[in-house]
């Protein structure tokens, strides 16, 4: 294993990185739905599984507005179509599952831990269709940006790798509502659930951002799907011309426990590493490691910066402290 890396940061700047709550580093924007601006962000998180392995749907925001009670209805549909028939079916439908998850439980969060939620999974003729019901009397859910729920499904052993599948929001059967009673506009984005070989690495990847000079830029680094993980290393670069400070670092308990250092101090370079004695890590897959900066106000409208791995510098450990194959992608920085 290559030798540690000593954080020159702060133990100030450490506790401020992974301590302070989503709220408190959450940035309102009409565009991620904070209080006050606009709908609410609901995203349906990319998974990947591999035939009969588990599959962890992630219910995401993008910015803190308690929630009360609500319901939210995924539908689950073969992708891509191939040849239409009547009443919405194809000819991959008819001689592939149609109803490829069976599911195992729902997990939904509040910071006071109130949360009581009921799950079920309906099967259709040419999909299914997974909802959640819940409630929080301190109307806690939420409050904290970032996962809002887990649907945890076994994925049926004889779907093929390759294999797609559209997970939509149902606007129709999905409600929120907040503290007052009142209902919360949504901006439903959908996600894909893609079946990959068994053999096949685990997929890592470095999120990018775009925006215009001058404006906060939300970074990451996003798994998607669930694979305990001890410790690692995530080493990240770009055009340090682009941003206008070191960017700060949050890693959120509901994705597992971790304890990390925090190397921001070389221009377009940040290096994290952690441990997880438990290793809980990753056991919720999603922006593992949530990076907020500042675009450069300076930057040139149309600037682009590749936000990449440095693979020598990027590794994940299982329990028993071996690497762990990974497929890493890179993301882009981009002044619009």
């Amino acid at each position: 294993m290559t030798p540690r890396a000593r954080s020159p940061l702060s133990l100030a700047f450490l506790l401020t990185a992974l301590l302070l709550p989503g709220s408190a580093m959450a940035r309102s924007t009409p565009e991620d739905g904070g209080v006050g601006s606009g709908p609410l962000a609901l995203r349906v998180n990319p998974a990947i599984a591999a035939p009969g392995g588990l599959v962890a749907m992630v219910l995401r925001t993008y910015a803190p507005r308690p929630i009360k009670q609500g319901q939210v209805s995924i539908r689950v549909v073969a992708h891509p179509p191939g040849v239409a028939l009547r009443s919405g079916l194809t000819r991959k439908s008819l001689t592939q599952p149609v109803r490829p998850l069976t599911l195992v439980r729902v997990v939904v969060y509040s910071p006071l831990g109130d949360a009581v939620a009921r799950g079920s999974l309906n099967g259709l003729a040419d999909s299914q269709v997974a909802q959640v019901s819940f409630q929080s009397a301190s109307a806690s859910i939420n409050s904290a940006d970032g996962p809002l729920a887990v649907f945890w499904f076994q994925l049926d052993p004889s779907v093929s790798p390759g294999d797609v599948f559209d997970l939509s929001l149902d606007l129709t059967q999905t409600k929120l509502t907040d503290a007052a009673g009142k209902p919360i506009t949504l901006a439903p984005r959908a996600g894909t659930l893609t079946v990959r070989a068994p053999q096949d690495p685990f997929a890592v990847e470095a999120e990018g951002a775009s925006g215009v000079a001058g404006a906060p830029a939300e970074l990451g680094v996003s798994t998607f799907e669930a694979f305990p993980v001890s410790g690692g290393r995530f080493t990240l670069t770009w055009d340090p011309r682009l941003l206008a400070a070191p960017p700060t670092v949050r890693m959120d308990p509901r994705y597992g426990q971790s304890v990390a250092t925090v190397d921001a101090s070389q221009p377009g370079r940040l290096v994290v590493e952690f441990q997880s004695p438990d290793s809980s890590f990753n056991s919720v897959p999603g922006t593992i490691v949530a990076i907020s900066a500042t675009l450069a106000a300076d930057a040139p409208a149309g600037a682009v910066s590749p936000f990449a791995f440095d693979p020598a510098g990027t590794w994940l450990l299982d329990p028993q402290g071996n690497r762990i194959a990974l497929a890493l992608g890179d993301g882009t920085l981009q002044i619009q």
